[in-house]
């Protein structure tokens, strides 16, 4: 039986907004490729046989592809997207791997792109982020190596269970209808266009639901996580309005940049609930970036869910492999 795993480098990952207005690193595509090329060492040295490899419009897996494939004992392969330089381009590469059996995913890139990869193969596919967004909630703070290599582990059965985190996710219900689903946060603003994406003023939130936020994350989650630590293992959500009138919570919403949150109230949210926000004009944000537009007229809904992505904990990997266990 061949052992197959999945690389997704995303060539747009770090490169936002967020670069002008906080200190964000920008991470060029140059060193992408380097990631990239270290994921496949050690998803060889984890045993693994196949490594398919996204095929992206700016090249970064064909670099990874023509470097490695004589000096790395697992063959291997280009898997082709529709060529349209959005996320549609990873949510079609993840699909094509689970289809073709992979073990495990690897994605460089940012939580949006592992939403990416969610929305194409599903909760059932271990896979691992190699931090190199903005944000970071899901991603993986080890070396590229390291996270290849438990990866690869994961993927030829080395390891057990135990070592996976089942993450929760937020599906978005547009007048009852499902549109669309978020890994760590569903936050509604008051403006009325998308316009750039990301979020860079967080005095326009009006609510927001998570699924998770602890104090070392990033982004809207360091919301909650200064507000009530959540954990992606813990079965509670929150769901968070924002205005004056409650609590002051201090937060890290952008890498370097700190502010203070106004909240009106939060509250608990359950596994299977789904809950319904007041009616107005807003834009939806998903992990962090703007995607839905909605009028006065429509009926948003967030039903929080045990159903997100299977997370590979790499430190817990790697432990349980070491000489005396852990």
């Amino acid at each position: 039986m061949v052992i197959k795993a999945g690389l997704i480098i995303n060539p747009d990952a770090g490169k936002d907004i967020r670069r002008l207005v906080s200190s964000a690193s920008y991470l060029s595509n140059f060193t992408k490729v380097e990631l990239g090329k270290r994921v496949v060492m050690g998803l060889d040295a984890g045993g693994v046989d196949e490594v398919l490899i996204m095929h992206d419009n700016y090249g970064l897996g064909e670099d990874v592809f023509t470097t490695l494939s004589k000096r790395v004992s697992a063959s291997l392969k280009l898997v082709e997207t529709r060529g349209t330089g959005t996320a549609l381009d990873t949510i079609v590469a993840a699909k094509k791997m689970k289809e073709d059996g992979v073990k495990a995913i690897v994605v460089v890139g940012g939580d949006g792109t592992l939403r990416a990869v969610f929305k194409g193969c599903g909760g059932d596919v271990p896979m691992v982020c190699v931090a190199a967004g903005t944000n970071n909630v899901t991603g993986a703070f080890y070396d590229a190596t390291l996270v290849g290599y438990a990866a690869g582990l994961v993927a030829t059965g080395k390891v057990l269970n135990d070592c996976l985190i089942k993450a929760k996710s937020l599906e978005v219900l547009l007048n009852g209808k499902s549109v669309d689903t978020a890994v760590i946060d569903v936050a509604v603003l008051k403006t009325p266009y998308i316009g750039a994406r990301a979020i860079v003023d967080v005095d326009y939130l009006a609510y927001a639901v998570f699924s998770k936020g602890e104090p070392t994350d990033i982004g809207l989650a360091s919301i909650l996580g200064f507000l009530r630590p959540t954990s992606f293992e813990s079965d509670l959500g929150y769901l968070v309005e924002f205005g004056e009138g409650g609590l002051k919570v201090r937060s890290v919403v952008m890498p370097g940049e700190f502010r203070e949150v106004s909240i009106k109230s939060f509250r608990p949210v359950s596994i299977g609930e789904v809950v319904e926000i007041p009616q107005d004009r807003y834009t939806v944000a998903l992990d962090g970036e703007r995607e839905l537009e909605v009028t006065k007229d429509d009926v948003v809904g967030v039903k929080l869910l045990r159903n997100g992505p299977l997370l590979i904990n790499v430190c817990r990997v790697l432990r349980s492999v070491s000489v005396m266990g852990g």
